[in-house]
């Protein structure tokens, strides 16, 4: 599951690039985000090389479009590490969505492997519903922990660029809310009504505590925090909120490890 992890931590920083106006933040900040991404893509490529992962029983086809999906992930970072180096900022925010575009695809296409050798991949028929389920739980994933580490790196900035102004610190913090309330409506009335529609036996018996665990610790909590910081860049202060937002992302990475382990063993969109 860490290869799954990084990749869709890859695409989700590469999200946060691509919805920040890239005229508003600092190129320093684009750069860094294309350095993350790029490291990310090279755990994920090395724990789904030489982690011990079990591939045995994966068709050479299978294996082909994965390695192929990461490849292409790194590619298109690459490509919007480039065009940050010359500055064409416009340019660079395209390439940074193609690459969440398909770090998303690279996660759900290992993650769909994962959960066919457990037998949880094809619970929700017709097979496409499984298959949609899962995008939407990768992308969920992808977008909470990008934004959240990227908005507080985003804080950061402020302490070198005094020119920027408030107005990219609060829309990508207004992004993060934004997700964090889909993923808050997906994580507990969509699996509760997916579980009633194709129940799974004893799902609070063993998953009850990592359940919990996902809803206060991976989005109650964050939450109050992503309001606080709100209301600290509505005061213009960046320190504080950066601090909070330190804490919010912690908790947000918690909450969704959990999510994607739960994901993989149930079949629901945690």
């Amino acid at each position: 599951m860490p290869e799954t992890f990084f990749i869709l931590l890859a695409g989700g920083i590469m999200l946060a690039a691509a919805i920040s106006d890239p005229h508003q933040v600092t190129l320093r900040w684009l750069r860094l985000a294309g350095m993350l991404a790029l490291t990310m893509c090279g755990l994920a490529g090395a724990f789904y090389a030489f982690a011990g992962r079990d591939i045995a029983n994966s068709s050479a086809l299978l294996r082909n479009v994965q390695v192929g999906l990461f490849v292409v992930t790194a590619l298109m970072v690459l490509g919007q590490l480039g065009f940050v180096q010359v500055a064409w900022r416009r340019t660079q925010r395209v390439f940074a969505a193609l690459a969440f575009v398909v770090a998303v695809l690279a996660g759900c296409n290992v993650l769909h492997e994962m959960m066919a050798g457990q037998g949880t991949a094809v619970r929700f028929p017709p097979k496409v519903v499984s298959m949609m389920l899962q995008t939407v739980a990768c992308a969920g994933v992808a977008a909470m922990t990008g934004l959240a580490l990227m908005d507080m790196l985003l804080g950061h900035a402020y302490l070198t660029a005094s020119q920027m102004t408030m107005r990219p610190f609060a829309r990508l913090n207004r992004m993060l809310a934004g997700v964090l309330i889909v993923r808050a409506l997906a994580a507990t009335a969509g699996a509760l009504v997916l579980q009633q529609w194709r129940p799974l036996e004893m799902l609070w018996g063993v998953h009850g505590l990592m359940m919990i665990t996902r809803w206060l610790v991976g989005l109650v909590v964050p939450a109050v925090f992503v309001y606080m910081a709100h209301d600290c860049i509505k005061r213009r202060s960046t320190q504080a909120a950066t601090g909070i937002l330190y804490v919010a992302g912690v908790l947000i990475f918690i909450g969704e490890i959990v999510a994607l382990h739960l994901v993989r063993s149930t079949g629901l969109p945690f």
